[in-house]
């Protein structure tokens, strides 16, 4: 779909948007950073992930907190995170929402439509308290992830073996220093009780994990 960036989009400070016109606005007001926090993302409207793939090829930072769900390739996200979004899994996450450069905040209703209609909240200091929550939790996360490896640093490493990618691009990818990418590697090599990271990845396909 090619975008008219030269068209003026209705703009509300408080209004709910179709999903259509959601994908409008964020493809093109979005300049730098896009933070997303879904509760359910089998419940993301399909149209979702794949804009959010575009944006990352895009060189937008996409950065996407999810509830648990499909594993691997069959994640609705995976074309999200193969396009360089970081993707994290976090238990007990409440609902869906958006935040467009830490300025515009968007809150899907309660509802198996959720994803097709959201709220656009055009306040900074409400975008900025959220967006505070968002780096929060990836903190946490960071620091869960330079001690013992947890579950959601396992699906990403084996992401990372799946695509093939070096150490260096996987640690980019990731956020992580090399150092702690290969010793997440490490980690995962022992659970799956493989001698190199050829055989883990095999592991890993056999079990269904990727």
């Amino acid at each position: 779909m090619s975008l008219n960036t030269s068209r003026p989009l209705p703009f509300n400070p408080a209004l709910q948007l179709e999903l259509p016109l959601l994908e409008l606005e964020l493809a093109e007001q979005t300049q730098s950073e896009l933070l997303v926090l879904s509760a359910e993302p089998e419940r993301m409207h399909p149209a979702l992930p794949r804009l959010f793939a575009r944006m990352a090829r895009r060189r937008v930072a996409v950065h996407i907190l999810h509830g648990p769900g499909q594993p691997g390739r069959t994640s609705p996200l995976a074309q999200a995170w193969q396009a360089g979004a970081t993707v994290r899994t976090v238990v007990g996450l409440p609902y869906q929402v958006l935040v467009r450069d830490r300025m515009v905040t968007y809150v899907a209703h309660p509802g198996p439509t959720s994803s097709e209609r959201l709220e656009r909240i055009a306040n900074p200091l409400v975008a900025s308290s959220v967006a505070g929550v968002f780096d929060t939790i990836c903190r946490i996360l960071h620091d869960k992830g330079n001690g013992t490896l947890d579950d959601d640093g396992q699906d990403e490493v084996l992401r990372a073996l799946d695509d093939g990618l070096t150490d260096d691009r996987a640690a980019a990818r990731l956020h992580l220093s090399k150092r702690t990418f290969a010793r997440r590697v490490a980690g995962v090599m022992e659970r799956l009780n493989a001698n190199s990271r050829f055989q883990a990845g095999a592991e890993a396909v056999r079990r269904g994990w990727i």
